[in-house]
């Protein structure tokens, strides 16, 4: 005689063994990613403390002074200029190497596979590397520029070139070094379109740059929208590269915000005004993400 099987039972069954993987993932986020949030917010309201935490509650005080104050609307404004070149010098070149490399016929995979090789490099190694290449005195770029005849310049020490230096590597390396991350994503998204699309535009007569804008960019918008979204988040969090290229100099020119919030932490124990510049940055990361969702998704409709 056959048991009957439930179809209830089963199904709960299942439930309760996908719970079962999922769970720990969603008590890992809740201890070291959500919990440290909450607490960095609540701390953000209090005069830290750190023999009596959190101390005393100042309201919206933080908050208040950092509107108010010029450092931090300096850094905001750091934070802005490396975003908009980022979206020039950062997004740009590895979306024309993707659409080039997509155009090859032949040893495709061996030409993805010989740009993508250099971005795994380790971001701080290449980062020492370029800070030594843009040195005033003994750097090599001062080396090649009065080689070829012109006054050597003052690269990362001077306001007006330092933000094109620290963003230039990212450029030339993405350019002739390798495309990095976001080139095999364009490139993955590339592949995905549908070639007979491709096929009808070339017997139409279409040359290459209307099949480019008609067909190719409005293909993979929603992967540039998310690209721009991480590279967005990556900008407002930047700290290592500023860190160790510039240290926030000259005169504060690269100082970001989370730069800023590590000084006030570590070098004056200002706890709390350090948590609320850092809460600033994650809301306005996370507007800017809430306005690319919007725009994208007003697109797609």
């Amino acid at each position: 005689m056959r048991r009957k099987i439930h179809l209830p039972m089963v199904l709960g069954r299942k439930l309760n063994t996908g719970w079962i993987f999922v769970v720990p993932a969603i008590v890992s986020f809740l201890m070291f990613k959500y919990y440290p949030m909450l607490m960095g917010i609540t701390v953000s309201f209090f005069r830290f403390d750190v023999m009596n935490p959190p101390g005393d509650f100042v309201g919206f005080r933080n908050y208040l002074r950092a509107f108010k104050d010029p450092l931090v609307r300096n850094a905001l404004k750091n934070n802005v200029q490396f975003w908009l070149l980022m979206l020039i010098m950062n997004q740009f070149v590895p979306l024309v190497l993707a659409v080039l490399v997509d155009e090859v016929r032949k040893h495709k995979a061996f030409i993805r596979t010989l740009y993508y090789l250099p971005a795994i490099l380790p971001g701080v190694v290449t980062t020492v590397l370029w800070k030594y290449f843009w040195q005033p005195d003994y750097g090599l770029a001062n080396y090649i520029v009065t080689s070829l005849g012109f006054k050597a310049q003052m690269w990362l020490n001077d306001i007006n070139l330092v933000k094109i230096c620290m963003r230039f590597p990212g450029m030339l390396i993405m350019a002739g070094m390798g495309g990095g991350m976001d080139f095999i994503i364009y490139l993955a998204a590339l592949n995905g379109i549908n070639r007979e699309m491709y096929e009808s535009a070339q017997v139409d007569g279409a040359t290459f740059l209307k099949r480019l804008f008609r067909i190719t960019i409005p293909s993979i918008l929603p992967t540039m929208g998310m690209l721009v979204i991480m590279s967005t988040m990556g900008v407002f969090n930047m700290f290592d590269e500023v860190m160790i290229m510039t240290g926030g100099g000259p005169a504060r020119a690269t100082e970001t915000l989370v730069l800023y919030a590590f000084q006030k932490a570590y070098r004056e124990t200002d706890y709390s005004y350090a948590v609320t510049i850092t809460v600033l940055a994650f809301v306005i990361v996370f507007i800017l993400t809430l306005f690319q969702i919007k725009v994208q998704r007003g697109r797609d409709e």
